[in-house]
């Protein structure tokens, strides 16, 4: 009888807390779910930068890579700029295509004309960082 009474003290607890358990998940999936009402928008971070080429290599008018320092970053409250003025980037153009066929129009050409550039000239550009992929140059402002 001891043994039944001792097995029956040290369950109970046991049982309530699990059922406290319960309760805690099954509130931390409520939050969450109120959490998630309101999704965050995703901004494309879009930098404005004058870079100096520092280096080109270059494989063809639309497969070129460009090491630059970048010189100056011009902030604009509706796009975050992630550039860092002094910083080396090694640069790509992003070129547009429709249907694996080059897209002609400026942002193509002036990208380019970019890739015949020399050692030490500057350049505005829009530059981004795409995640895992690296910094793309988006579009030439002026060579």
């Amino acid at each position: 009888m001891k043994i039944v009474f001792f097995v029956c003290l040290l369950f109970i607890p046991l049982l309530l807390s699990c059922s406290n358990c319960k309760e805690t998940s099954l509130n931390k999936e409520i939050t969450t779910t109120q959490d998630q009402k309101n999704p965050t928008s995703i901004v494309q971070n879009i930098s404005i930068v004058t870079a100096r080429i520092e280096s080109i290599v270059f494989n063809s008018d639309t497969d070129y890579k460009i090491k630059a320092t970048v010189l100056t970053v011009e902030e604009k409250s509706d796009k975050p700029s992630i550039a860092v003025p002094g910083n080396e980037y090694l640069l790509q153009p992003k070129f547009y295509y429709d249907n694996n066929e080059l897209v002609v129009n400026d942002v193509n050409e002036s990208l380019k004309k970019l890739s015949k550039m020399e050692k030490g000239k500057t350049f505005k550009a829009e530059i981004s960082l795409e995640n895992q992929k690296g910094w793309f140059i988006q579009k030439v402002l002026s060579e």
